[in-house]
């Protein structure tokens, strides 16, 4: 008799751990809703309304002295239109500048202009001689809203009395030379086949380093798969995570597993 009941006890116990356990796992506390934060297999949720994302350009450089520089000393120019890019262009005053310099000597000092479509463009007309043919130029732009300075040589080299068509046209976005943000990291984010909502235009992605966004994502579409985003950092080796919106489940998730930013071309799988 105390042998059935023993066999009878464990099968009870066997049935209550085996429920217990099938309850319990991961895949199904990841699936209850109404619960606030809820941990998922690879990421955590929290409801929410959609996010006001954006990457905090502001900085604290001091408004620059450059001047023009004496015209009598060189026999040719250059000239170039620089439009601000969309993401700018918001930021822009009256009190903003731009330069070029050859060899660290300033050669050009120009001030904005408002276009007839809303555009603000700088018209620059470089100094230099005919021996500076092909010399490697850099433009210097100061936004003095967000005191933010941007330095780059990646544009064309001095060309002395140059006709100004559509080479010398050029669209400039923040990230370009920013010296807050000075690397750049072009991130392909692919997800998974098996997802927990379903996926919307009203979706959003961004990628986050110590809590302050660095990066906001557009999906690829037709073009290519998975979603692409550019993060700005301060340098390579920084950890960074994946926040995702959610329209369909009203809420964000945020991936668990991290990576750290190379600067260059990347991929990072996630799932939820």
């Amino acid at each position: 008799m105390k042998t059935i009941k023993t066999i009878i006890l464990a099968a009870v116990l066997t049935m209550a751990w085996g429920c217990s356990s099938g309850d319990d796992t991961p895949a199904n506390i990841n699936n209850k809703e109404g619960q606030g934060e809820q941990q998922w297999t690879g990421s955590t949720f929290a409801a929410s309304e959609k996010p006001t994302w954006a990457i905090d350009w502001s900085s604290n450089v001091t408004k620059p002295d450059w001047q023009e520089p004496d015209a009598t000393r060189f026999e040719c120019s250059m000239t170039m239109l620089i439009r601000l890019g969309q993401e700018l262009t918001p930021y822009s005053t009256d009190n903003d500048m731009m330069a070029v310099f050859i060899d660290g000597e300033c050669r050009c000092v120009s001030y904005r202009n408002q276009l007839q479509n809303g555009r603000v463009a700088f018209l620059l007309h470089v100094k230099g001689t005919g021996d500076e043919a092909n010399r490697r130029m850099e433009l210097r732009y100061y936004c003095d809203r967000l005191h933010h300075l941007n330095v780059t040589s990646a544009i064309s080299p001095f060309v002395p009395n140059n006709v100004m068509d559509k080479t010398y046209q050029i669209d400039f976005n923040i990230d370009k030379g920013s010296t807050k943000y000075p690397l750049a990291t072009n991130l392909t984010v692919m997800l998974p086949k098996q997802l927990p909502f379903v996926e919307t235009s009203g979706d959003m992605l961004a990628v986050f380093v110590g809590g302050e966004c660095r990066g906001i994502g557009y999906q690829g579409g037709d073009l290519y798969d998975g979603w692409r985003v550019k993060v700005v950092g301060t340098q390579a080796g920084e950890t960074a995570e994946i926040r995702y919106y959610s329209a369909d489940k009203a809420g964000i998730y945020t991936i668990l597993k991290t990576f750290t930013l190379s600067g260059s071309l990347q991929q990072e799988n996630i799932s939820f």
